[in-house]
């Protein structure tokens, strides 16, 4: 990504490069706040009927972690990828839709899960809700969720009152379990 004048240019660090370190702070750095904005007023979502909620991880991209690769080769091996749009629920990102992960900042921070304060807690289930009132609910039939129990707190307090999604324990030995629900789900669909 580029910002072009006609005396000088940003560029922004390549992924896996992190540059934004701390902890609460971050939800209030000017781009996470643009990147969420972004996600939530303008990204233009393909039209998949299967929301899959996986919780972030220390690699940047995401897709680098273990249990990314496992999903995301899970999905294309048994089509399901038409079918499911992956997102990662992060502090303090937020939201990212697999397709941005690769972008700033999504692929350049460092928010270990323990620095997460009240502060940050509060934001972070305040601008989750708001998504999926705005966006997901109206968007996707289904919402699974496959995370972690840090990140299943916080996305089932965000999602009280306005979805009934369904999760899966996060656990690579669940992955069966995953692959048979977002099956059915599909089915379900059609």
């Amino acid at each position: 990504m580029f910002e072009t004048s006609k005396t000088s240019y940003v560029q922004f660090p390549e992924p896996g490069i992190i540059v934004l370190k701390g902890s609460d702070d971050l939800f209030f750095d000017k781009h996470v706040y643009n990147f969420y904005r972004y996600v939530l007023q303008e990204w233009n979502p393909s039209k998949k009927y299967i929301a899959l909620y996986m919780g972030c991880s220390n690699h940047k991209p995401f897709s680098q972690s273990f249990v990314h690769m496992k999903v995301i080769r899970m999905l294309e091996k048994h089509g399901l990828d038409n079918f499911v749009q992956q997102f990662i629920v992060s502090e303090p990102l937020t939201i990212c839709p697999r397709e941005l992960e690769e972008t700033f900042p999504a692929a350049n921070y460092d928010f270990p899960p323990n620095r997460l304060g009240e502060k940050g807690k509060k934001e972070f289930i305040s601008r989750l809700q708001t998504f999926l009132h705005k966006r997901a609910m109206h968007m996707y039939r289904f919402h699974v969720g496959f995370m972690p129990n840090h990140h299943k707190e916080i996305f089932s307090q965000a999602s009280e009152g306005l979805l009934e999604p369904q999760f899966v324990p996060y656990n690579v030995y669940q992955l069966p379990r995953l692959l048979a629900l977002l099956k059915t789900l599909k089915n379900r669909g059609r």
